[in-house]
C-alpha cells in the first residue's frame, strides 16, 4: 500500500492532477524512470520491496497522536508523505540491500504539513531497524525547538503502545530516548559545531536549517558519519525572511541537479513552496502545501487575507505558508536557466568571423575564464563561446567546496586544468593566442579587467593582439548586461552545448547601483561566474564597436 501510494502520488505529480512544484515533478519522474532501470546491470540500485514490507509493518503499529487524521499511521499517511518514507527506506544498493541508496534527504516545506510528524516517524523506524547501539539525533538553533521531534516522537510512542513499549524517553531535553530492542538511542541537541564533534551519528536531522547562520553544526555532524556503515543526514526546514540562510545555497544546489548541470544521485529532495506569480493565490497554496487538509487552507486564506490588508504580517505570510524566502539584500537571479537553453545549439560556424575575447584572469589560485563573441548581421543574434581554466592540484578540493565536478567539465571539453596549486598563466595566454588559427576567426580586441591580467594583457599586446580594459564598474557594464539579458530573451544568443557555461548562468544574480544600474556580483552569486563575467567584457567590445553600425544592432539594444 505504501508503494502504490508513493507510485499513485508521482504519476499524479508527473500528470498534473497534483498541483506541486517543478522540482518535485522531477523527483518524481526520476522514481518511474529509475524503476524501469532497475534491470540494467550498470545501474547501482534496486527497489528493495522486501524492505518496504518491514516499513509498512511499522507504520501500523504506529498511530496519530494530534491532528484531523486518527488510527494508524499507516492507513491514513498523506502521499507526499507516503512517497518520501518509500524514496528513503526502499532504494538500496544491488551488491547490500542493507545499505541506503540516498544518504542525504532535504525536505523542503511550509508549516501546517506535518514535517516534524515525519521527522518522528523516521527516526522511530530507523531506531527498530538500524544496527544494534545506533546514535540518532537532531540539531537545531534553538533548545526549545531542539525538542520538537522528540516531543512529537513520544505523542506517537504514547498512543501506540504495541512499540513505545521498547522505547524508554526520558522527560529532561537533552536525555537520550532509547529502545530496548535495539539498543539504539536518539537524542536532540542545539546545533554547536564545537560541541558536535565527537558525535557518532547513524543518522541525523537538521532540524530548521534555514534558521542556521552557516554548515559548521552540519559539517560537525556529518565528519562523525565516516566510520558510519550506512549513513543519514536530513535537512528539513521551512523558509526564512534571511539573507545568509545555508538553505539558500542548498536551494541553488538542487536546482542545479534537476536542471542536470549537476549529478547527485545519491541526494534525495521534496521541494515545496509557491512560485512567485502565485504567492497570493490558491494556485500557489497548494504548490507549497503538499499536505491536502482543507482547514489547514482555511486557516492559510485567512493569514492571507490579513496579511495582505497588513503589510506588517507579510513577511510571515510568505516565510511560513508559502516558503518564500524574503532576503533583504541577496540579489535577483539574472536569468533562468530554461531561458538560457533555448539558446543552445549543435554548433556555430566560427571560421571565417570577426569576434572579440573577454577575459576573466581573477586570482591565479581561482577559475579563470575566456569568453568569444562574434555578432551575426543577417539572423541579428550574438554568438557565444566560453571556456574555463582551474588550477590541476586543486580539483579535488574546488569539486568538495563548490559541490560540483570539474572532472565532467573538463571531459567534455570546455574546461582545462593546468598549472600546480595555481593557474598557469602561461597556458592560458598561449591558448588565447591560438584562438585565431584554431577556429579560422579574427580576433578584433580583448577586453580584461586591469587587476590580475596586467602581466596577461603586456604579453598579449606584444603579439600583436588589441588588448583594452574593461572597468569593472556598474556604468559601464549595465549595458552590456543588460544586452546579454535581453538578448537571450529574444532567442538573439547562441551557444554550443555547455554544461560549465550554464551552470554559471543558474550561480550568476545582478544587484543594482543607486542609479538603478543593474550589474553581476559575484559576491551574492551563488557559485562561480567568471564564464558570465568574460562574455560580458567581450560583449562590452562588441557593443562599443557596433553602436554606431546600422546593420540591426540597435534593435537589440
Amino acid at each position: 500500500m505504501l508503494l502504490e501510494k508513493a507510485t499513485q502520488y508521482a504519476e499524479d505529480c508527473i500528470s498534473g492532477k497534483e498541483i506541486t512544484t517543478p522540482e518535485v515533478i522531477q523527483q518524481c519522474k526520476w522514481f518511474i524512470s529509475d524503476r524501469e532501470k532497475e534491470n540494467d546491470e550498470s545501474f547501482p540500485y534496486r527497489f528493495h520491496e522486501e524492505k518496504l514490507k518491514v516499513i509498512e509493518g511499522i507504520l501500523k503499529l504506529l498511530n496519530f497522536a494530534t491532528g484531523f487524521v486518527t488510527g494508524s499511521v499507516h492507513d491514513g499517511i498523506a502521499l507526499y508523505q507516503a512517497f518520501f518514507i518509500t524514496n528513503i527506506f526502499g532504494w538500496r544498493f544491488k551488491n547490500d540491500e542493507h545499505r541506503f541508496r540516498y544518504r542525504k534527504v532535504t525536505l523542503f516545506i511550509p508549516r501546517k504539513n506535518a514535517k516534524t510528524f515525519i521527522a518522528a516517524v523516521i527516526v522511530i523506524i530507523l531506531m527498530l531497524t538500524e544496527d544494534a547501539y545506533s546514535e540518532f539525533y537532531s540539531i537545531c538553533l534553538d533548545r526549545d525547538l531542539a525538542g520538537e521531534i522528540k516531543k512529537a516522537i513520544r505523542q506517537i510512542l504514547e498512543v501506540s503502545p504495541l512499540v513505545g513499549k521498547y522505547f524508554k524517553i526520558p522527560k529532561t531535553l537533552s536525555g537520550r530516548t532509547t529502545c530496548s530492542l535495539t539498543h539504539s538511542t536518539f537524542q536532540p541537541r542545539t546545533a554547536q559545531a564545537n560541541s558536535n564533534n565527537s558525535i557518532r551519528s547513524a543518522a541525523f536531522i537538521a532540524d530548521e536549517y534555514g534558521a542556521m547562520r552557516d554548515n559548521s553544526n552540519v559539517n560537525a555532524m556529518e565528519s562523525g558519519q565516516q566510520s558510519v556503515k550506512n549513513p543519514l543526514m536530513f535537512k528539513l526546514t521551512t523558509a526564512y525572511a534571511e539573507d545568509k540562510s545555508p538553505m539558500l545555497e542548498e536551494l541553488d544546489y538542487l536546482r542545479k541537479i534537476y536542471a542536470g548541470t549537476e549529478i547527485d544521485d545519491r541526494l534525495f529532495a521534496l521541494v515545496y513552496y509557491s512560485s512567485e506569480e502565485h504567492l497570493w493565490d490558491d494556485h500557489g497554496l497548494y504548490m507549497a502545501n503538499p499536505l491536502r487538509v482543507e482547514r489547514n487552507y482555511e486557516e492559510i486564506r485567512a493569514r492571507r487575507k490579513t496579511a495582505l490588508a497588513k503589510p506588517s504580517e507579510q513577511e510571515e505570510y510568505l516565510t511560513k505558508n508559502m516558503n518564500h524566502f524574503v532576503p533583504s539584500s541577496s540579489g535577483e537571479s539574472f536569468i533562468s536557466i530554461d531561458q538560457v537553453r533555448k539558446c543552445k545549439v549543435d554548433n556555430i560556424e566560427w571560421y571565417g568571423r570577426d569576434v572579440y575575447l573577454g577575459l576573466d584572469m581573477a586570482k591565479t589560485d581561482d577559475n579563470v575564464s575566456v569568453s568569444m563573441v562574434s555578432y551575426d548581421f543577417e539572423t541579428e543574434t550574438i554568438l557565444a563561446k566560453s571556456w574555463a581554466f582551474i588550477p590541476t592540484d586543486r580539483i579535488t578540493e574546488k569539486n568538495n567546496i563548490e559541490r560540483t565536478d570539474y572532472n565532467r567539465f573538463i571531459r567534455e571539453g570546455n574546461c582545462f586544468d593546468c598549472g600546480n596549486d595555481v593557474i598557469s598563466y602561461t597556458y592560458v595566454e598561449n591558448f588565447i593566442m591560438e584562438i585565431q588559427e584554431r577556429f579560422g576567426v579574427n580576433v578584433i580586441q580583448v577586453g580584461y579587467d586591469w587587476m590580475n591580467c596586467l602581466s596577461t594583457a603586456g604579453k598579449l599586446d606584444e603579439e600583436g593582439m588589441t588588448t583594452v580594459e574593461v572597468k569593472q564598474h556598474s556604468k559601464i557594464l549595465h549595458r552590456p548586461t543588460k544586452l546579454l539579458h535581453e538578448s537571450i530573451l529574444q532567442k538573439k544568443f547562441m551557444y554550443e552545448k555547455n554544461t560549465l557555461y550554464e551552470q554559471n548562468f543558474q550561480n550568476a544574480k545582478c544587484t543594482y547601483d543607486t542609479n538603478q544600474n543593474r550589474y553581476l556580483n559575484k559576491k551574492k552569486s551563488s557559485g562561480k561566474i567568471d564564464m558570465i563575467a568574460s562574455t560580458v567584457n567581450a560583449i562590452y567590445l562588441l557593443q562599443q564597436e557596433l553602436d554606431g553600425n546600422n546593420g540591426g544592432f540597435s534593435q537589440v539594444i
